[in-house]
């Protein structure tokens, strides 16, 4: 209702809202331009970052946000993404470094965590996408150790789980480990694009 009450009042309609919610409201009836985001409590800090990143953005290119989506246009259009794709599968990892490279990401691979780490030191990342099942240091300990790495610094790369278990208590456990977001394998192109959108850099504000 308030909502509704705000994108009535022409002098607030072009404020983007974003809902907090303890459950998924996004079937709810709700103007089609009402809210920007949504976001399920409880609330990561680095999610809730990433997301007003992202919304404040896109309001300012756009009078409105388009609700319940990212926008590609304005999440991935200006420059490359460094990502990098932590995977120990060969064919894993030429046909997703093909799928975010299509999409404008520069993209590295890692082959284990140990290497994940090695990478990291050496550069930022914009995001990473990290397979959970790998040989000697799998997803969840190179997560473990590059938290436990960027806490005295402040710092937070979004981390994406890449995971063949698709269960709750699957999904529990990559968010308890310290990554962000996962996704199921296979993992296809939309997929990823839609996690670049959300936990990608934002694109830069237009020069004055």
């Amino acid at each position: 209702q308030l909502a509704q009450a705000i994108k009535a009042d022409p002098a607030l309609a072009p404020l983007p809202l974003l809902m907090l919610s303890s459950h998924d409201q996004r079937g709810a009836a709700v103007p089609q331009d009402a809210i920007a985001a949504f976001l399920i409590k409880p609330v990561r800090q680095a999610q809730l970052y990433r997301c007003l990143q992202n919304v404040i953005g896109a309001a300012a290119h756009l009078a409105t946000v388009a609700p319940h989506r990212c926008l590609p246009e304005v999440a991935l259009s200006a420059g490359h993404r460094d990502v990098l794709l932590v995977e120990d599968n060969r064919t894993n990892q030429r046909v997703a470094t093909r799928m975010l490279e299509k999409v404008g990401c520069r993209v590295d691979v890692a082959s284990d965590g140990h290497e994940a780490m090695r990478l990291l030191a050496q550069r930022d990342y914009d995001v990473v996408f990290m397979d959970c099942q790998m040989p000697d240091m799998d997803g969840f300990a190179a997560t473990a150790a590059i938290r436990a790495r960027e806490a005295p610094m402040g710092q937070h790369t979004p981390i994406i789980a890449m995971t063949a278990n698709a269960t709750q208590g699957d999904r529990e456990r990559c968010l308890e480990a310290g990554m962000d977001d996962y996704l199921s394998k296979p993992v296809r192109s939309d997929d990823l694009r839609a996690m670049l959108c959300k936990w990608g850099a934002p694109a830069p504000a237009p020069s004055v």
